[in-house]
């Protein structure tokens, strides 16, 4: 005779049977979580060194991918919003010769130690008694998109760029804050001036990517990604952006395998690691998906 189903024990929790539960749940976990270390529009060195100047903003569109809200800092790259992962620290701005203004060696000092009302100060001195120099109107709209003021970061830029229309640096920090103000069609045009002069900038190629998808234009904006990817297979964003926009596309296979190279690059991402579980989830695995939707609240320490 067969046992009463009522004597062996609790059932089996339900909460996560399905793929949304299970993608809602780990979803609540890390909603507040870091987003991927950075590998955004961070200058290399050698487009630093080239410019003479600190390296561009990246791009920062708000958008669907879930992450933190975006930050941006004169000297750091920026923390993501929804569509970019925080920065690491950026290379930093090569020493000024001991020839160079000495406001603009005070601005450099003041934001090195922190104080960015000092240094905004120090810039607007020497840019009132010299309106072309390039670098301290960059540095000012660096300090004006890190405090919020983006419509005075534009209009720096802006100046800077009637100086030297084609300098790479500043063109990628227009795009950055034209992104982070939703005018992806703008923000694309100056990617576009930049990957014209330089069709090898990995940073145009990356950003230009996560705006074309942005605009809905997806299979452009994988296009991008893969050649950001390609070009620097040793940056995680621009796998696992591209990850995101493959699933998006339905390529399951090609999106978990951008996703698991994210994870060989950062193996505590929390969000790729979520990414891996959607697709997972999508290609009807749930168990190998709850664990990866564990393993990713786990990297979030909570």
């Amino acid at each position: 005779m067969m046992n009463d189903p009522r004597e062996q024990g609790p059932k089996r929790e339900r909460r996560w049977q399905t793929s949304q539960e299970r993608a809602r749940v780990a979803a609540d976990l890390i909603e507040e979580a870091e987003s991927l270390t950075q590998t955004g529009a961070i200058a290399t060195p050698d487009d630093v060194a080239r410019a003479e100047l600190p390296p561009p903003i990246r791009v920062a569109p708000a958008a669907a991918n879930p992450g933190p809200t975006s930050k941006l800092d004169e000297d750091e790259g920026p923390k993501a919003p929804e569509t970019l992962p925080p920065a690491v620290t950026a290379p930093p701005e090569p020493a000024a010769p001991a020839s160079e203004d000495p406001l603009y060696l005070a601005a450099r000092e003041a934001s090195e130690r922190g104080d960015r009302e000092r240094a905004a100060a120090s810039y607007r001195d020497l840019l009132a008694r010299d309106p072309n120099h390039v670098k301290a109107r960059n540095n000012l709209a660096l300090i004006l998109d890190a405090r919020g003021d983006r419509d005075g970061a534009l209009a720096e830029l802006d100046r800077a760029l009637e100086s030297e229309p084609d300098n790479p640096a500043l063109l990628l920090n227009r795009a950055a804050v034209l992104a982070a103000t939703v005018r992806y069609a703008a923000a694309q045009r100056d990617l576009q001036r930049v990957l014209r002069a330089e069709p090898s900038n990995g940073e145009a190629l990356f950003n230009l990517g996560i705006v074309l998808t942005r605009r809905g234009m997806w299979p452009q904006g994988i296009d991008q990604l893969k050649r950001a990817a390609e070009l620097e297979p040793g940056r995680a964003a621009a796998w696992y952006y591209l990850g995101e926009a493959l699933n998006h596309m339905d390529d399951l296979s090609g999106a978990l395998a951008a996703y698991e190279r994210a994870v060989e690059l950062q193996p505590a991402n929390p969000k790729a690691l979520y990414g891996i579980g959607k697709v997972l989830d999508r290609l009807n695995r749930p168990d190998e998906a709850t664990a990866m939707y564990r393993r990713s609240r786990e990297m979030t320490g909570r």
